[in-house]
Protein backbone atom coordinates (compact mmCIF):
# COMPACT_ATOMS: atom_id res chain seq x y z
CA UNK A 1 0.00 0.00 0.00
CA UNK A 2 2.81 2.37 0.81
CA UNK A 3 4.33 1.77 -2.66
CA UNK A 4 0.98 2.33 -4.33
CA UNK A 5 0.42 5.54 -2.37
CA UNK A 6 3.88 6.79 -3.33
CA UNK A 7 3.28 6.14 -7.03
CA UNK A 8 -0.10 7.85 -6.98
CA UNK A 9 1.37 10.84 -5.19
CA UNK A 10 4.20 11.15 -7.70
CA UNK A 11 1.75 10.99 -10.60
CA UNK A 12 -0.33 13.73 -9.02
CA UNK A 13 2.75 15.89 -8.52
CA UNK A 14 3.75 15.51 -12.19
CA UNK A 15 0.21 16.40 -13.24
CA UNK A 16 0.33 19.59 -11.19
CA UNK A 17 3.72 20.58 -12.62
CA UNK A 18 2.59 19.78 -16.19
CA UNK A 19 -0.56 21.83 -15.66
CA UNK A 20 1.47 24.79 -14.42
CA UNK A 21 3.79 24.63 -17.42
CA UNK A 22 0.83 24.47 -19.78
CA UNK A 23 -0.66 27.50 -18.08
CA UNK A 24 2.63 29.37 -18.51
CA UNK A 25 2.74 28.51 -22.25
CA UNK A 26 -0.82 29.69 -22.78
CA UNK A 27 0.07 33.26 -21.81
CA UNK A 28 3.33 33.50 -23.83
CA UNK A 29 3.39 36.41 -26.31
CA UNK A 30 3.00 35.33 -29.96
CA UNK A 31 5.97 35.94 -32.27
CA UNK A 32 5.17 38.55 -34.97
CA UNK A 33 7.25 37.36 -37.93
CA UNK A 34 8.07 39.61 -40.88
CA UNK A 35 5.68 38.87 -43.72
CA UNK A 36 6.03 39.48 -47.45
CA UNK A 37 3.72 42.19 -48.81
CA UNK A 38 2.67 41.54 -52.40
CA UNK A 39 0.06 44.31 -52.61
CA UNK A 40 2.51 46.84 -54.09
CA UNK A 41 4.87 44.67 -56.15
CA UNK A 42 8.13 42.82 -55.55
CA UNK A 43 10.42 43.65 -52.63
CA UNK A 44 7.92 44.93 -50.04
CA UNK A 45 7.38 43.47 -46.57
CA UNK A 46 5.08 44.39 -43.70
CA UNK A 47 6.49 46.38 -40.79
CA UNK A 48 5.66 44.02 -37.87
CA UNK A 49 2.50 45.03 -36.05
CA UNK A 50 1.32 47.42 -38.79
CA UNK A 51 -0.43 47.40 -42.15
CA UNK A 52 2.40 49.44 -43.72
CA UNK A 53 4.63 47.85 -46.35
CA UNK A 54 8.24 48.98 -46.75
CA UNK A 55 10.85 48.51 -49.45
CA UNK A 56 14.57 49.28 -49.17
CA UNK A 57 16.65 49.86 -52.30
CA UNK A 58 20.07 51.19 -53.09
CA UNK A 59 23.21 51.12 -55.21
CA UNK A 60 27.00 51.09 -55.01
CA UNK A 61 28.82 52.27 -58.14
CA UNK A 62 32.54 52.54 -58.87
CA UNK A 63 33.50 54.80 -61.80
CA UNK A 64 36.76 55.51 -63.61
CA UNK A 65 36.51 58.80 -65.52
CA UNK A 66 38.70 59.81 -68.46
CA UNK A 67 38.50 63.23 -70.15
CA UNK A 68 40.37 65.70 -72.31
CA UNK A 69 40.25 68.54 -69.76
CA UNK A 70 42.45 68.07 -66.70
CA UNK A 71 40.74 71.04 -65.02
CA UNK A 72 37.63 68.90 -64.61
CA UNK A 73 39.44 67.57 -61.53
CA UNK A 74 39.60 69.63 -58.36
CA UNK A 75 39.85 73.28 -59.38
CA UNK A 76 42.15 72.96 -62.44
CA UNK A 77 45.25 72.19 -60.35
CA UNK A 78 45.74 68.58 -61.52
CA UNK A 79 47.42 67.53 -64.75
CA UNK A 80 45.87 64.05 -64.74
CA UNK A 81 43.01 63.37 -67.13
CA UNK A 82 41.52 60.50 -65.11
CA UNK A 83 40.01 59.99 -61.67
CA UNK A 84 38.17 57.41 -59.54
CA UNK A 85 34.72 57.98 -58.02
CA UNK A 86 32.66 55.77 -55.70
CA UNK A 87 28.97 56.60 -55.33
CA UNK A 88 26.34 55.18 -53.00
CA UNK A 89 22.58 55.61 -52.73
CA UNK A 90 19.86 54.35 -50.40
CA UNK A 91 16.11 54.74 -50.75
CA UNK A 92 13.17 53.79 -48.54
CA UNK A 93 9.55 53.51 -49.66
CA UNK A 94 6.63 52.98 -47.25
CA UNK A 95 3.13 52.26 -48.59
CA UNK A 96 -0.30 51.46 -47.18
CA UNK A 97 -3.84 51.52 -48.52
CA UNK A 98 -6.45 53.97 -47.20
CA UNK A 99 -9.98 54.93 -48.17
CA UNK A 100 -8.43 57.91 -50.02
CA UNK A 101 -5.99 55.76 -52.04
CA UNK A 102 -2.35 54.81 -51.50
CA UNK A 103 -0.46 56.56 -48.70
CA UNK A 104 3.22 56.72 -49.67
CA UNK A 105 6.36 58.07 -48.05
CA UNK A 106 9.72 58.10 -49.89
CA UNK A 107 13.24 59.07 -48.78
CA UNK A 108 16.46 58.84 -50.86
CA UNK A 109 20.00 59.46 -49.58
CA UNK A 110 23.24 59.70 -51.54
CA UNK A 111 26.95 60.31 -51.09
CA UNK A 112 30.20 59.78 -52.97
CA UNK A 113 33.96 59.57 -52.52
CA UNK A 114 35.55 61.76 -55.17
CA UNK A 115 38.60 64.00 -55.55
CA UNK A 116 36.21 66.68 -56.78
CA UNK A 117 34.40 66.51 -53.43
CA UNK A 118 34.51 69.37 -50.93
CA UNK A 119 33.91 67.29 -47.79
CA UNK A 120 36.34 65.70 -45.37
CA UNK A 121 38.75 63.14 -46.89
CA UNK A 122 37.44 63.82 -50.41
CA UNK A 123 33.99 62.50 -49.53
CA UNK A 124 30.72 64.37 -49.73
CA UNK A 125 28.40 64.35 -46.72
CA UNK A 126 25.33 62.15 -46.95
CA UNK A 127 22.72 64.34 -48.61
CA UNK A 128 18.99 64.15 -49.17
CA UNK A 129 18.46 63.19 -52.79
CA UNK A 130 14.68 63.25 -52.54
CA UNK A 131 11.88 63.10 -49.99
CA UNK A 132 8.15 63.19 -50.57
CA UNK A 133 4.79 61.94 -49.38
CA UNK A 134 1.56 61.36 -51.22
CA UNK A 135 -2.03 60.50 -50.45
CA UNK A 136 -4.10 59.38 -53.42
CA UNK A 137 -3.50 61.86 -56.29
CA UNK A 138 -1.72 64.54 -54.20
CA UNK A 139 2.08 64.66 -53.70
CA UNK A 140 4.10 67.00 -51.48
CA UNK A 141 7.90 67.14 -51.26
CA UNK A 142 11.21 67.26 -53.11
CA UNK A 143 11.52 65.12 -56.23
CA UNK A 144 11.89 65.34 -60.01
CA UNK A 145 9.85 68.04 -61.69
CA UNK A 146 6.75 67.22 -63.72
CA UNK A 147 8.45 69.17 -66.51
CA UNK A 148 11.34 66.67 -66.83
CA UNK A 149 11.49 64.18 -69.69
CA UNK A 150 13.47 60.94 -69.91
CA UNK A 151 17.02 61.16 -71.23
CA UNK A 152 18.88 59.08 -73.77
CA UNK A 153 19.99 55.50 -73.30
CA UNK A 154 23.56 56.80 -73.15
CA UNK A 155 24.90 60.05 -71.66
CA UNK A 156 24.93 63.38 -73.50
CA UNK A 157 21.20 63.94 -74.01
CA UNK A 158 20.47 67.59 -73.17
CA UNK A 159 17.04 67.84 -71.60
CA UNK A 160 15.18 69.40 -68.65
CA UNK A 161 16.14 67.52 -65.48
CA UNK A 162 15.32 69.41 -62.26
CA UNK A 163 14.58 68.28 -58.69
CA UNK A 164 12.36 70.75 -56.84
CA UNK A 165 10.09 71.21 -53.84
CA UNK A 166 6.55 70.92 -55.17
CA UNK A 167 2.87 70.21 -54.75
CA UNK A 168 1.54 67.91 -57.47
CA UNK A 169 -1.81 66.51 -58.58
CA UNK A 170 -1.88 63.38 -60.78
CA UNK A 171 -4.61 61.41 -62.51
CA UNK A 172 -4.20 58.28 -64.64
CA UNK A 173 -6.64 56.16 -66.65
CA UNK A 174 -6.32 53.60 -69.47
CA UNK A 175 -2.62 54.27 -70.02
CA UNK A 176 -2.94 58.08 -70.09
CA UNK A 177 -2.19 60.57 -67.32
CA UNK A 178 -2.44 64.26 -66.46
CA UNK A 179 -0.19 66.04 -63.92
CA UNK A 180 -0.41 69.60 -62.59
CA UNK A 181 1.98 71.20 -60.14
CA UNK A 182 3.36 74.30 -58.48
CA UNK A 183 7.09 74.34 -57.66
CA UNK A 184 9.54 76.42 -55.64
CA UNK A 185 11.39 78.60 -58.21
CA UNK A 186 14.49 78.89 -56.02
CA UNK A 187 15.26 75.22 -56.70
CA UNK A 188 15.33 75.75 -60.47
CA UNK A 189 16.59 79.28 -61.15
CA UNK A 190 19.16 80.09 -58.45
CA UNK A 191 20.66 83.54 -58.98
CA UNK A 192 18.56 84.08 -62.12
CA UNK A 193 15.52 84.53 -59.89
CA UNK A 194 14.52 88.06 -58.94
CA UNK A 195 14.48 88.83 -55.21
CA UNK A 196 10.98 90.26 -55.73
CA UNK A 197 9.39 87.15 -57.25
CA UNK A 198 5.84 86.45 -56.12
CA UNK A 199 4.77 83.38 -58.12
CA UNK A 200 5.70 79.69 -57.97
CA UNK A 201 6.69 77.90 -61.16
CA UNK A 202 3.57 76.45 -62.79
CA UNK A 203 4.02 73.15 -64.65
CA UNK A 204 1.84 70.55 -66.34
CA UNK A 205 2.27 67.30 -68.25
CA UNK A 206 0.32 64.75 -70.28
CA UNK A 207 1.68 61.18 -70.33
CA UNK A 208 0.88 58.03 -72.28
CA UNK A 209 1.99 54.41 -71.87
CA UNK A 210 0.84 52.02 -74.58
CA UNK A 211 1.86 48.56 -75.78
CA UNK A 212 4.28 49.77 -78.46
CA UNK A 213 5.07 53.36 -77.43
CA UNK A 214 5.30 55.81 -74.51
CA UNK A 215 5.00 59.58 -74.65
CA UNK A 216 5.15 62.72 -72.56
CA UNK A 217 4.35 66.38 -73.30
CA UNK A 218 5.19 69.02 -70.68
CA UNK A 219 4.95 72.78 -70.26
CA UNK A 220 6.25 75.18 -67.61
CA UNK A 221 6.08 78.91 -66.83
CA UNK A 222 8.20 80.87 -64.36
CA UNK A 223 8.45 84.46 -63.17
CA UNK A 224 12.10 85.58 -63.18
CA UNK A 225 13.49 89.10 -63.37
CA UNK A 226 10.83 91.51 -64.56
CA UNK A 227 9.02 89.04 -66.79
CA UNK A 228 8.18 85.42 -67.35
CA UNK A 229 9.87 82.59 -69.25
CA UNK A 230 8.44 79.32 -70.49
CA UNK A 231 9.47 75.93 -71.77
CA UNK A 232 7.74 73.13 -73.66
CA UNK A 233 9.27 69.65 -73.88
CA UNK A 234 8.19 66.32 -75.26
CA UNK A 235 9.42 62.79 -75.86
CA UNK A 236 8.30 59.66 -77.71
CA UNK A 237 9.69 56.20 -77.01
CA UNK A 238 9.05 53.43 -79.52
CA UNK A 239 9.33 49.87 -78.14
CA UNK A 240 11.10 47.83 -80.83
CA UNK A 241 10.81 44.33 -79.36
CA UNK A 242 10.30 43.02 -82.89
CA UNK A 243 14.01 43.69 -83.51
CA UNK A 244 15.13 42.30 -80.14
CA UNK A 245 13.45 42.22 -76.71
CA UNK A 246 14.21 45.51 -74.94
CA UNK A 247 15.18 47.49 -78.06
CA UNK A 248 13.85 51.05 -78.11
CA UNK A 249 14.14 54.36 -79.99
CA UNK A 250 13.56 57.63 -78.13
CA UNK A 251 13.22 61.06 -79.75
CA UNK A 252 12.77 64.22 -77.71
CA UNK A 253 12.96 67.97 -77.91
CA UNK A 254 12.34 71.18 -76.00
CA UNK A 255 11.58 74.78 -76.99
CA UNK A 256 11.25 77.96 -74.97
CA UNK A 257 12.86 80.95 -73.28
CA UNK A 258 14.04 79.50 -69.94
CA UNK A 259 17.36 77.61 -69.84
CA UNK A 260 16.46 75.12 -67.04
CA UNK A 261 13.14 74.36 -68.73
CA UNK A 262 15.12 73.15 -71.77
CA UNK A 263 18.22 71.58 -70.17
CA UNK A 264 20.67 73.54 -72.34
CA UNK A 265 24.38 72.53 -72.27
CA UNK A 266 26.88 74.75 -70.46
CA UNK A 267 27.74 77.98 -72.26
CA UNK A 268 24.70 77.85 -74.56
CA UNK A 269 21.49 79.73 -73.87
CA UNK A 270 20.41 82.92 -72.11
CA UNK A 271 17.15 83.24 -70.19
CA UNK A 272 14.68 85.24 -72.27
CA UNK A 273 16.22 84.21 -75.60
CA UNK A 274 14.51 81.81 -77.99
CA UNK A 275 16.17 78.39 -77.61
CA UNK A 276 15.63 74.75 -78.51
CA UNK A 277 17.18 71.31 -78.03
CA UNK A 278 16.59 67.92 -79.64
CA UNK A 279 18.00 64.42 -79.32
CA UNK A 280 17.55 60.89 -80.63
CA UNK A 281 18.71 57.77 -78.80
CA UNK A 282 18.63 54.10 -79.82
CA UNK A 283 19.22 51.07 -77.58
CA UNK A 284 19.83 47.55 -78.92
CA UNK A 285 20.15 44.23 -77.06
CA UNK A 286 22.56 41.78 -78.68
CA UNK A 287 21.50 39.26 -76.01
CA UNK A 288 19.55 39.47 -72.73
CA UNK A 289 22.79 40.46 -70.97
CA UNK A 290 24.60 42.65 -73.54
CA UNK A 291 23.30 45.95 -74.91
CA UNK A 292 24.59 49.09 -76.61
CA UNK A 293 23.21 52.58 -77.12
CA UNK A 294 23.90 55.61 -79.32
CA UNK A 295 22.65 59.17 -78.66
CA UNK A 296 22.92 62.35 -80.73
CA UNK A 297 21.99 65.82 -79.43
CA UNK A 298 21.78 69.39 -80.75
CA UNK A 299 21.04 72.66 -78.91
CA UNK A 300 20.77 76.24 -80.15
CA UNK A 301 20.17 79.73 -78.81
CA UNK A 302 18.53 81.26 -81.88
CA UNK A 303 18.57 84.80 -80.48
CA UNK A 304 22.29 84.76 -79.64
CA UNK A 305 23.30 82.64 -82.63
CA UNK A 306 25.13 80.04 -80.52
CA UNK A 307 24.79 76.27 -80.72
CA UNK A 308 26.35 72.96 -79.67
CA UNK A 309 26.12 69.33 -80.66
CA UNK A 310 27.25 66.08 -79.10
CA UNK A 311 27.20 62.32 -79.38
CA UNK A 312 27.36 59.56 -76.79
CA UNK A 313 27.61 55.77 -76.89
CA UNK A 314 27.87 52.93 -74.42
CA UNK A 315 28.26 49.18 -74.12
CA UNK A 316 26.64 47.45 -71.13
CA UNK A 317 27.10 43.92 -69.79
CA UNK A 318 24.62 42.81 -67.11
CA UNK A 319 25.32 39.10 -66.48
CA UNK A 320 23.10 38.80 -63.39
CA UNK A 321 20.17 40.72 -61.95
CA UNK A 322 21.28 43.84 -60.09
CA UNK A 323 24.86 43.92 -61.44
CA UNK A 324 26.18 45.70 -64.53
CA UNK A 325 29.37 47.00 -66.08
CA UNK A 326 29.41 49.88 -68.53
CA UNK A 327 31.86 51.40 -71.00
CA UNK A 328 30.73 54.84 -72.14
CA UNK A 329 32.08 57.72 -74.21
CA UNK A 330 30.87 61.22 -75.18
CA UNK A 331 32.05 64.02 -77.44
CA UNK A 332 30.67 67.57 -77.38
CA UNK A 333 31.43 70.40 -79.81
CA UNK A 334 30.45 74.06 -79.51
CA UNK A 335 30.52 75.32 -83.14
CA UNK A 336 30.57 78.92 -81.95
CA UNK A 337 34.02 78.42 -80.42
CA UNK A 338 35.10 75.44 -82.56
CA UNK A 339 36.15 73.51 -79.46
CA UNK A 340 35.45 69.88 -78.67
CA UNK A 341 35.63 67.96 -75.42
CA UNK A 342 35.65 64.17 -75.09
CA UNK A 343 35.01 62.10 -71.99
CA UNK A 344 34.78 58.40 -71.21
CA UNK A 345 34.09 56.23 -68.21
CA UNK A 346 34.07 52.65 -67.04
CA UNK A 347 31.51 51.90 -64.35
CA UNK A 348 30.68 48.87 -62.22
CA UNK A 349 27.34 48.99 -60.38
CA UNK A 350 25.37 46.86 -57.94
CA UNK A 351 21.71 47.78 -57.44
CA UNK A 352 19.07 46.26 -55.16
Amino acid sequence: MKLKTLLLGSAAAFAVVGGAQAADLSIAEPVDYVRVCDAFGVGYWYIPGTDTCIKIGGKVEFIVNFHSLSNLISGSTHSSTWNFVTEIGLNFTAKSMTEYGELIGYVALQSKYDNNATGTNNSTPVTLDGAWLSLGPVLFGHTGSIQNIDGGYSDNAWRPDNSVDQIRLSWAMSGFGIMLGIEDPRDRWGTSLSTTYTMPDIVAAITASQATWDGKLTAGWAQIGTGGVYGVAGSLTFKLDAIAPGDALRIAGAFGTGVPFLGMPGGIGVNGNTMWTAFASFQHYFSPTVSAALTGTYAADSTAGTSAWGIGANLVWAPVTGFSTKLQGTYVVNPSTATGVWAAKVAVKREW
